[in-house]
């Protein structure tokens, strides 16, 4: 079973937006649409008047969970000032399969590392068979 739940606080720039050339603003949010119209697993919401990803997915097997990434991924590099986090379990992966793995978006880079809190999966929240 894959698991993904994630977040990306979506900005254009880590800077002082006024100091962006004029219409760049608008061209880094046009081409976050354009990356969205690509798929249907990731939608853009708005909270308090700011952009957001908002995701979750579970399924049998990964299939989506690699697109996902890579939208948040793309995402991010374009809109440089976002930031957010997926964290992925996915039992099928065979290094990972016992770990909750986080991808950390910041200043236009994805880190991956295993999550502590929750990892080894087993036993830390569940009891092995």
């Amino acid at each position: 079973m894959t698991e993904l739940h994630g977040w990306l606080a979506v900005r254009e720039t880590p800077a002082d937006e006024d100091a962006l050339p004029e219409g760049e603003l608008k061209m880094i949010m046009n081409g976050v649409r354009d990356i969205l119209a690509e798929t249907d697993c990731v939608k853009l919401v708005y909270a308090n008047g700011e952009p957001y990803l908002n995701t979750l997915f579970c399924a049998n097997h990964r299939c989506e969970s690699d697109e996902i990434i890579g939208i948040y991924r793309r995402i991010a590099a374009l809109a440089r000032g976002s930031y957010g986090m997926i964290y992925l379990h996915d039992d099928e992966d065979s290094e990972h399969h016992n770990e909750f793995m986080t991808y950390i978006f910041k200043r236009g880079e994805c880190t991956v590392c295993t999550d502590e809190q929750f990892s080894p999966c087993i036993p830390t929240i569940e009891d092995g068979v």
